[in-house]
Parts: C-alpha cells; sequence; structure tokens
C-alpha cells in the first residue's frame, strides 16, 4: 500500500484571500469566465493597436500625444459607464429571479457586504480595463501634449463615476422587483447608461474635455471643483448603496435609520466644504443656498419619511435602546411615520437655525432682478424661499399623512401615499386654474384661491420682503399642522419606551430564572451579594420544619435587588422553610393576597394554605433596617 499523500501546506496569499468578501471572490471569478468579458478585452485590446498604429504613422506631431489621449479616454469611457454597470445590473436581476440572495441572506452576509462586494467587484473590473488601456495613456504622455496631472485627474474622475454609476445600476435592478416591470426596468437602464456613455463620449472625442481640464488645472478654483465633483459623486453612490440595502432587507427590518443619518449628514459635509473652500466673505450667501437645497432635500426625504408604517416591526421593537433616556433620544431615528415627522421637524429646525444666523441685515445692498422690481440681498431671498418651502412642505406631508391612514396597513398602501402627496400638490395647483377658466374667462393675476400653489405663489412673493402676510399665513398653516400631530408624535416616542420597557423586563426575567436555575447557583449568588440570616448565632442554617416554629413574630431578609429569600427566621433564631408559602420579599408597598396568589409589584406565586399557622403574616408586611445590608421583612 502507498502512502496517502500529506496536503500540500495553505499558503500566505490563500489565507489572505479567505478573509476577501465572497460576493467579491464570485462576482470576479464569474465576469473573468465570461464570454462578455473576454469579448470586451478582445475589443479594447483592437482598438488600443489601432490607435497606436495611426499615432505611428503621423509621426511627431505637435498635437499627437493630445489626439492619443483623447483616443484612449474615449475608449476607456463606454467600459467604466456602461460595460461595468450593465454586468453589476445583470447580476443582481439574476441573483433577485433565482432567490440567490435569500441563501445568501441566511448565511452571515449582510444586504451592505453583498452591496459591497459588487462595488468593489467593480473597482476589480476598472482596474483590469485601466491596465488594458495603460500603455496608450502612456504613449499619450512620451508623444508631449499630456502631462502626468491630466492623466492622474481623468482616471481619478473615471473611478468616481464608475463607482457612481455601478451603484445606481444595484439600486436599479434592487428595485425592480415585479416580474412585470423587470424588461422596462432593464431597457430603461441600458437606454440611461447609454446616452450617458455617449454624451461622454463625445465630450472627450472633440477634445473640449482635455482643454476644459486643463484650463481648470491652472485655475485657483481646481481643488473646490474637484472635491464638489468627487463629494457630489460620493454622496450619490451612498444614497444608491442605501437603496439597494433597502430593498435586500426583510420587511421587518429597520430600514429608515440609514436614509435619517444620511440626511442630517448631507448639510454637514456641504458646511465644511463651504468651510474649507470658500472666502469667508462669501459664507453667508454660500449658506444661504445650503440652506435651501437643504429643506428642498428635507422635503423629499419626508415624502418616505411619513408614509411609512405607523408600529415598530417586531424585528426593531426587539432591539430598541434599553434605557428610557436613550430610547426617548434615538425614537426619531427608528421607523414610523410618526417617528418620521419628528425626525424631519428636528431637521427642519437645525436647518431653520442655521437660516437664522445667516440672516442680513435689512439695511444691506440691493440687487434688481427685474425692472421695477427691488429686493434686498439674494441672501434673503433664497432664505424666503427656503422658509416657503419648508412651510409648504409640512402642510402637504401632513395631508399625505393624513390620507395614509384611510389605506390599507401594508407596504403598497405606502407606494400608493407616496405617490398621492405630489399628486396632491398638482391637484391644487390646477383646481384654481380651472376655476379662473371657466368662471374669469381666463387666468389673469394671482389670488387667494392659489396660495396652495407652491411654484406660483413662491416666484411672485419669495423675492419681495415687503409681501410677507402671505409667507406669514403659510408658516402659521405649517405651525396648526404640527400642533395637529402633537399626539401622534408623543404616541412615537412612547411605543419606542414602552418597547424598551418591554425589552427591560423580559431581561430581569432572563437574568432572574438564571440566577435560580439551581441551587448551587443560588448559594454562589447569595455569597458574591452578602446575603445573610436574621438569624444570629449558631441555629441559623439549622432547618426546622414548619409547623414546629414557634408562634412568635417572625422575619425574613432579601438581598438588596428585591430578590425572593427562601428561608425565613423567628425570633429565637430558629431557620424555618415554608414550601407552601410566598417568599420574603422587601418593598414599599402592601402585599396583595387572593384566593390562590400572593404577589408583589414584582413577583407573583402561589397562596398558603387557607388556615395556614402564619395567616397573619401574609396580610401585612413592613420593612426594617433601611440601609442596611440587608433589610429584614416583619410580619
Amino acid at each position: 500500500m502507498t502512502a496517502a499523500r500529506a496536503e500540500p501546506p495553505i499558503g500566505r496569499w490563500s489565507r489572505w484571500s479567505d478573509r476577501l468578501n465572497p460576493i467579491l471572490v464570485r462576482e470576479v471569478q464569474q465576469a473573468v469566465k465570461g464570454r462578455a468579458f473576454a469579448l470586451t478585452v478582445l475589443v479594447a485590446l483592437v482598438v488600443t493597436v489601432v490607435i497606436a498604429t495611426a499615432a505611428v504613422a503621423r509621426g511627431a506631431a505637435p498635437d499627437a500625444g493630445r489626439g492619443v489621449f483623447d483616443a484612449g479616454l474615449t475608449t476607456l469611457v463606454p467600459l467604466v459607464l456602461f460595460v461595468v454597470p450593465m454586468q453589476a445590473y445583470h447580476s443582481m436581476r439574476l441573483e433577485l429571479r433565482a432567490g440567490i440572495v435569500e441563501q445568501l441572506l441566511l448565511s452571515r452576509l449582510r444586504p451592505r457586504a453583498i452591496v459591497a462586494g459588487k462595488l468593489a467587484a467593480a473597482l476589480v473590473q476598472f482596474g483590469l480595463y485601466v491596465s488594458i488601456l495603460a500603455p496608450l495613456l502612456a504613449t499619450s504622455y512620451l508623444l508631449r501634449g499630456v502631462d502626468v496631472a491630466t492623466i492622474a485627474t481623468s482616471l481619478g474622475l473615471a473611478l468616481v463615476f464608475c463607482l457612481g454609476a455601478t451603484a445606481a445600476a444595484i439600486s436599479a435592478a434592487a428595485q425592480g422587483a415585479t416580474a412585470a416591470l423587470q424588461p422596462i426596468g432593464q431597457v430603461v437602464a441600458a437606454f440611461g447608461f447609454g446616452m450617458l456613455s455617449f454624451a461622454m463620449m463625445t465630450f472627450v472625442g472633440t477634445g473640449e474635455y482635455a482643454r476644459d481640464l486643463g484650463w481648470l488645472l491652472r485655475r485657483a478654483e481646481f481643488p473646490a471643483v474637484l472635491s464638489a465633483i468627487v463629494l457630489g459623486a460620493a454622496a450619490a453612490t451612498t444614497l444608491s448603496a442605501l437603496t439597494a440595502q433597502t430593498f435586500l432587507l426583510h420587511a421587518f427590518e429597520n430600514r429608515s435609520t440609514g436614509f435619517r443619518v444620511y440626511l442630517f449628514g448631507l448639510p454637514l459635509l456641504a458646511l465644511a466644504w463651504i468651510g474649507c473652500f470658500v472666502e469667508p466673505a462669501l459664507w453667508a450667501e454660500r449658506t444661504a443656498a445650503v440652506v435651501f437645497a437643504a429643506t428642498l432635500l428635507g422635503i423629499v426625504f419626508g415624502v418616505f419619511f411619513c408614509t411609512e408604517q405607523r408600529e415598530l416591526s417586531p424585528r426593531v421593537r426587539a432591539h430598541v435602546p434599553r434605557r428610557a433616556w436613550a430610547a426617548a433620544l434615538a425614537a426619531p431615528w427608528l421607523p414610523g411615520r410618526e417617528r418620521g415627522m419628528l425626525c424631519l421637524l428636528l431637521y427642519l429646525a437645525a436647518v431653520g437655525a442655521l437660516g437664522w444666523l445667516v440672516w442680513p441685515d435689512p439695511t444691506a445692498a440691493t440687487l434688481v432682478f427685474a425692472p421695477g422690481v427691488r429686493v434686498t440681498a439674494f441672501t434673503t431671498g433664497l432664505l424666503r424661499l427656503a422658509a416657503f418651502t419648508a412651510a409648504y412642505g409640512l402642510i402637504y406631508l401632513t395631508l399625505g399623512k393624513g390620507l395614509r391612514r384611510w389605506l390599507p396597513p401594508t407596504f403598497a398602501g405606502n407606494q400608493l401615499a407616496r405617490f398621492a402627496v405630489p399628486g396632491l400638490c398638482v391637484l391644487f395647483c390646477l383646481v384654481p386654474v380651472l376655476i379662473d377658466v371657466f368662471l374669469r374667462d381666463g387666468v389673469d393675476q394671482w389670488h387667494g384661491l392659489h396660495v396652495l400653489n407652491p411654484f406660483w405663489t413662491c416666484e411672485r412673493f419669495a423675492f419681495r420682503p415687503e409681501r410677507g402676510s402671505v409667507l406669514t399665513g403659510l408658516l402659521a398653516a405649517a405651525a396648526g399642522c404640527v400642533l395637529l400631530q402633537l399626539r401622534g408624535l408623543a404616541h412615537g416616542i412612547g411605543e419606542v419606551r414602552a418597547a424598551a420597557a418591554l425589552r427591560r423586563r423580559a431581561e430581569a426575567v432572563a437574568w432572574l430564572r438564571r440566577r435560580t436555575a439551581s441551587p448551587a447557583r443560588s448559594r454562589r449568588w447569595r455569597r458574591a451579594t452578602g446575603w445573610r440570616s436574621a438569624a444570629r448565632g449558631p441555629a441559623a442554617g439549622r432547618g426546622r420544619s414548619a409547623g414546629s416554629a414557634p408562634a412568635a413574630r417572625s422575619s425574613c431578609s432579601i438581598s438588596a435587588p428585591m430578590r425572593p429569600a427562601t428561608t425565613c427566621a423567628t425570633s429565637t433564631g430558629a431557620a424555618t422553610r415554608a414550601a407552601s408559602s410566598c417568599g420574603c420579599g422587601c418593598t414599599r408597598r402592601k402585599w396583595r393576597r387572593t384566593s390562590t396568589w400572593c404577589s408583589t409589584p414584582r413577583r407573583r406565586w402561589p397562596a398558603p394554605p387557607a388556615r395556614s399557622a402564619r395567616r397573619g403574616c401574609w396580610r401585612r408586611r413592613s420593612c426594617s433596617g433601611a440601609g442596611a445590608r440587608a433589610p429584614r421583612c416583619g410580619c
């Protein structure tokens, strides 16, 4: 017999590969083994050879390097904006169709890991395509006309846009849950990414991109513009990833906290960018623009916040913070339309405080926006526009939230309510117009019936401070809508606090059962907590039957955390144990006794027999020894 061969030792790289995201490994393996990847690489190599041959044929022309760079970057654009995103789209659709995602979620992989693995696979494919075109880009540098900064900046922007497009494709694929809408979603995604790739290829291939980038590199605003593009793409990628995770989560999971944290983080990111790249003299105007944009974004997010399910799901209810104060602080971040409205109110209050800090002086210089129309500084107009937006948003969200109460308590009802909110806005815009057409023979001017038309009202009154009555009335109406929801907001917070109380109670019961599971553990607990019998002297611990106990006044000793004691000591110093009696518990309240149960505010257990010798002891108890290590309960 031949000896079995010993298995080769596992190498370092193999051990490290086991720590990688399994979705990343699978996506890369499938992409490399697929025919589409081989065909794409072959086409890219052929185009690279053709471009290099054409560059050599032109000779040492002054703009040879610029032409090679434009051609190589034009070849890279469809790869990173169409091929990689569509592969991620088809991969996600295949998993949703075949039920692979459910199997992945049964493992330790979370939706966040699934989305991160697909984005990491897109990064690997991007690196492969760049490596194919790297010789061509290096040739463009050697032929002069293109510097290293232009090449490095172009590759960095290509990476950022590739990640953003891939995240958008994954999000679009995850949202197409209906089988009838999947072909339509695929056509829309292919058309959108195709048009984006064609537009970028035209912009790069004509040479305008290289010319504009070269001009920007020589300007002092280059860091600000580049950081703004990167931060905007990062924000869009994060939002797409959050949306994809939401559709991969179970219906009982927490789907709202990520979006609410994201909403609060965007204005802070914008303010940080302003503080780093904007001159202090322009901070007020830029901050006013951020206030208006943040208000509009908050109203858009509020449409989704205020149309959620009202009650907490069992999964979220089981994971609320245990402490009452922590539960109250976490309430605005948890799912539920009442808590969503509370989160939106806190967000608008924070944005409004920021706008109040940068509100300009009324005596500031004026600007002329139209003939005969003189207003204060542009900052005031933006802040007033933000106030109009907040007022209209609260009014329409209150109407939509009230409409949601009459819809079925299902996720289909949520979607219907989300479409109903903009539908209400369109309705209140069209009805006054129709009334003017049929009763006044035309729409001549703005009047009171158009007050719920946000577009016409803002255009007429936002940049005219002298006409402030409309804004005041809208803000008063918005405040009334908030007052009508105070009871619902209190219910949202109270539900979280009640869930926290139930969790504390369940954990206390579990702890009590663990501690009283066995006599040995009970003895260890007594020694750890300093439990002592009320009896003093050598007679303590010597058990005497309940029937032989003298008819004298008895006392019971318990531990500090109000746990029922198991032994009772009489005034003569003899320790007894009553199996059929209620355990001793020290409490400030009176004991309740029925025909079958004895209970305290903490526990209850079977009552003693009706003719017990200790009957008087079960009716009244008093606590003594307050502040001592082991207080006594006397009957």
